[in-house]
Order: C-alpha cells, then sequence, then structure tokens
C-alpha cells in the first residue's frame, strides 16, 4: 500500500503579535474572509500571536494592509 500525502502551494504566513484566535476583531476579519473566499484559513498558536498561512498571495497582502491599516487606527480599504 502506497501513502499519498496532499501538498499544498503556500504562499507565506504572517503572525500577528499580541492576537489570538479568540480576539473579536480577528474572528471577524475570518468571517469576511470565509464569506468571501470560502473555505477555512490554517492558523496555529505562534510564538508571539497567532499566525496565518494563506494560499493565496493576494490574501496574504491583503491581510497585512489591513492589520497595518488598523494598528495605525485606520480602516482599510476595500479589495
Amino acid at each position: 500500500m502506497v501513502k499519498r500525502r496532499k501538498q499544498e502551494e503556500i504562499a507565506g504566513v504572517l503572525e500577528f503579535a499580541g492576537s489570538s484566535a479568540e480576539d473579536p476583531t480577528f474572528k471577524r476579519w475570518v468571517a469576511e474572509h470565509r464569506a468571501q473566499n470560502g473555505g477555512n484559513l490554517r492558523m496555529s498558536k505562534g510564538a508571539t500571536g497567532v499566525r496565518v498561512m494563506f494560499s493565496k498571495e493576494a490574501d496574504m497582502i491583503f491581510w497585512k494592509e489591513r492589520s497595518e491599516m488598523e494598528a495605525k487606527g485606520r480602516k482599510p480599504h476595500a479589495a
């Protein structure tokens, strides 16, 4: 019997320091992502916060920009 492993392309990983998977803002972002793109995000606990793996580079860039805007206290632009 041959065991097969599913291999996925990963565009990148972002770690959101000071956040957890239970953070209300983070939960809202995940819900919005699932509503727009469907499917699940791969999340894990990182060294300083929650770590998210992205299969699309565009999603990763959008999340990074959104987190930077949120840190500055502004609303991110719509994609």
